[in-house]
This record gives structure tokens, sequence and C-alpha cells, in this order.
């Protein structure tokens, strides 16, 4: 620039141009609940009009995160089209630890629920067979391959495979010092009838979904959820499980949402045990004093075990029935999070505009 300035035998002018752009912004989008809208939500999820009709907790989890994505995702049935990809993302590496873990405790309990530590201690000289439950879960769930045919995994996959191996000895491990235990039982699916008051008149439908593992100890039964990957959450209270924001737990909703019909259904049997949900770190629970019951924060360096739910049952339940009621009243709009940081890998984000 400076040679060109010297050399040039004609008089140059500096200039600067600047373009007058300012940034573009989106007006918020929001949905009514109009008619139209408020029959659709009926239709997908009153049992009176759609016998398969439920709440999960991801559904209720996801109108907390934002009441649009609710909208788009399970009233309007907007999908993001499947990715077929050859590398495993944590949902799908969760999906074949659950396999695995489930296959074996099935085996285990073939006759006879109850878990001692002989049997465990056998199992975790087992190397090889515990390489079989973590290979069958992938050739079932990623290369969807028939049972006699052997996967061949890519440098990654194997990778995956080993961790998945030693989630699994972990799991064991952490079941050994817990022993002996029955085990009620996996994959179970739980539901319970709801009523929902709305100015329009009652919406009926069911809530529940799948609870990884149940088992018992000492009158106490616990509802586990597995979890791979993540931080254990210690919500303050009950309240901050319905109160939107970045420390939210979902998490921790879900297995008190669980927790919450299988005490109803208790008491239903006149069962007098009582109820802990728990959150099951597998890749935080090598620590010999490591519990996965979920705990409440009450101050900054004081946590309590839920170790019987029933004492924050009334509280749960009537916070989830003022949830509901919002959800489907027709005077409320879907409206967009506030939390922009959650539209950062939303399957809807294009259509915010965020």
């Amino acid at each position: 620039m400076l040679q060109f300035l010297i050399e040039w035998e004609y008089p140059v002018r500096r200039m600067v141009l600047e373009a007058a752009q300012s940034p573009q912004t989106t007006a918020p989008i929001t949905i009514e609940k109009t008619p139209d809208v408020m029959r659709r939500m009926q239709s997908v999820f009153d049992v009176r009009v759609n016998p398969k009709a439920f709440l999960s907790p991801s559904a209720l989890n996801c109108y907390l995160d934002c009441p649009l994505k609710f909208y788009y995702k399970y009233v309007a049935g907007l999908a993001a089209p499947e990715e077929v990809s050859a590398e495993i993302d944590s949902a799908k590496f969760g999906s074949i630890f659950h396999y695995a873990a489930e296959h074996i405790y099935k085996e285990l309990t073939a006759h006879g629920k109850v878990i001692n530590k002989d049997t465990l201690e056998a199992l975790l000289q087992e190397e090889v067979k515990l390489q079989n439950y973590v290979d069958n879960g992938f050739k079932e769930l990623f290369f969807h391959l028939p049972a006699d045919e052997r996967p061949e995994y890519n440098g990654v996959q194997l990778i995956n495979s080993a961790v998945i191996l030693r989630y699994i000895q972990q799991l064991l491990r952490n079941d050994l010092r817990h022993a002996p235990f029955t085990f009620v039982g996996s994959e179970q699916r739980v539901m319970e009838d709801v009523e929902i008051q709305t100015p329009k008149g009652v919406i009926r439908s069911r809530m529940g979904g799948i609870i990884d593992r149940m088992d018992s100890k000492d009158n106490v039964l616990r509802i586990v959820d597995y979890k791979t990957g993540g931080k254990a959450d210690t919500p303050p209270s009950v309240e901050s499980l319905f109160t939107p924001g970045p420390k939210r737990s979902n998490y921790v909703f879900q297995t008190f949402l669980y927790a919450a019909i299988v005490c109803r259904k208790l008491r239903e049997r006149n069962d007098d045990r009582k109820v802990a949900p728990a959150l099951l770190y597998i890749h935080r629970a090598a620590a010999e004093d490591y519990s996965p019951v979920v705990q409440l924060k009450e101050s900054y360096n004081k946590t309590t075990p839920v170790e019987d739910f029933s004492l924050l049952e009334e509280e749960f339940r009537t916070r989830l029935q003022a949830l509901l009621e919002e959800i489907f009243n027709p005077d409320l709009s879907f409206s967009q999070t506030e939390e922009e940081d959650r539209c950062t890998y939303c399957d809807f984000k294009e259509i915010c505009k965020r």
C-alpha cells in the first residue's frame, strides 16, 4: 500500500465506506390455542379420542423448557429427519448400555429375584460373557444384525464397546456393595390415569413411562434411572423442578414423576414400602460410599437424600396438576423460551430463527 501511494502519479484520496446495517430481529413466535389447536391437543392427549394417548416425562420436561417446542413436537407432530451415521451418539451409547444391563439381570433373575454377592462376584470374573451382552446390544440396536452374526467394529466403535463394558462392570461392582437385594424388574412401564380440568371441560389422559430398574431392600423400593453421562443434580426444592431456568433438573423431575406413580400404586396394594427415587450415574459410581438416591440441596453445604418420597409427594402432585392445567388452558399461548442457550441444539431453531 505504501509503495502504491509513492509511485502512483495521480492524486490519491483515502475514503472509508461504511454500510449502514443494523442487526435483524425477528418477532417473538406464539401459537394461540385456537379451537382447532385445542381439538388437535385432545386428539393427541385425551384417551377418549386416542386410546394410546399419554403424557411422558419427556413431554412435560419439553414444555417446561420451551412451550413452543412442546407444540411443534407433541401437538403439531413435527420431527427432524433421522440421520444415518456410522458414529455412536450419546443416546445410542446409553441405549446399548441399558440393553446389556437389562439382559444381564434378566438372566440373573431367571430362577429367583434375590441378588447376592456371590452371584455378582462370579459374574464379574466372566469378562467374555459380559462382552457378549454388549456385543448383542450393538448387533440389535446399532448394526441391526441377526443374533448369530458377529459385529465388525471400526476403531471408534471398538472404543465405545470397551467403555460400555467398563460401565457394566462398574454397575455390577456398585450392586455388589448394595447386595443382597431383591431385583423387582427392569424396563418397567408405569402409567397413571389423570384428569385435567380446563375452562372447556375435562381432559382425560395418562402419564408415565418406562423405569430403567426397580430393586428392593430393607423395606425401601428404589426407582433407578441409569445415566451414562452428565453430573448429579441436587435441586434445592420440589418447586425448582417446575420453575423454568438453566438449572432446572429434567432428570430429577422424571424420576420424581415415576416415584409419585409408584407411591400411589403401593398404597393401592397396602404395600408399606418407602419409595426412593435414584439416578445412578455409572461413570461416577466408583466411590465406596456412592449412593444413587436423589438428594435435595438444603443449603450451600448440606444435602438430604430423598429416601421416602411420600414426604414430597403431595407438593409434587399439586405442582404437577397446576402444570397440566396450564398446558391445556386455552387462554395461554405456546411461547418461546427466554433461555436462548436451549435453542442451540433444538430441532426447530430454524423455524424460530434463533
